[in-house]
């Protein structure tokens, strides 16, 4: 597994306890807002699908609670390392490009929250599935490498044959 999976993993585990506790999601908020207005400036809309559709509130909350993961995530691998700050870095940002549209698809404007928490848990199934056929699989690597070799060889076979008539 690499890096990168891990620390996504890390986040959706993070993700998924700040959601499911009220109190750690209000101190997440607060962390979030610090001493600011919590006004839209701060949060992820360019992120959230349809964030036109949910409330200031439902953002707030996914905002508090992606930040706060991310924030958990990167202190739980943080070393003194530029490598792994580096690592820490395109984790963050791979999370925040890539898995965030997915949290927040097919969501439930009754509940929006519940509907995260349920992609989460999907998201989180997926991954380990695919970590785990890769795992079984330890070929799966080399089927691109070995169409490409197989190719070739019938390739310079073909080649030959057409040369020697």
């Amino acid at each position: 597994m690499s890096f990168k999976q891990t620390f996504i993993l890390k986040c959706l585990d993070y993700m998924e306890k700040i959601l499911a506790d009220e109190q750690e999601l209000e101190q997440s908020i607060c962390h979030f807002i610090e001493d600011k207005n919590p006004g839209s400036r701060y949060q992820l809309n360019t992120k959230i699908t349809e964030a036109s559709q949910w409330s200031e509130q439902d953002k707030l909350n996914l905002s508090a609670a992606v930040f706060e993961a991310i924030a958990r995530t990167t202190q739980y691998f943080y070393v003194e390392d530029d490598e792994r700050a580096q690592e820490i870095n395109k984790g963050s940002s791979v999370f925040l490009e890539q898995y965030l549209f997915s949290l927040t698809e097919n969501t439930n404007p009754e509940n929006r929250l519940m509907s995260v928490k349920n992609n989460i848990r999907r998201i989180k199934d997926e991954m380990k599935n695919k970590m785990e056929h890769n795992l079984e699989n330890p070929y799966a690597f080399f089927s691109p490498i070995t169409s490409g070799l197989v190719l070739m060889a019938a390739a310079t076979t073909v080649a030959l044959l057409a040369y020697r008539s």
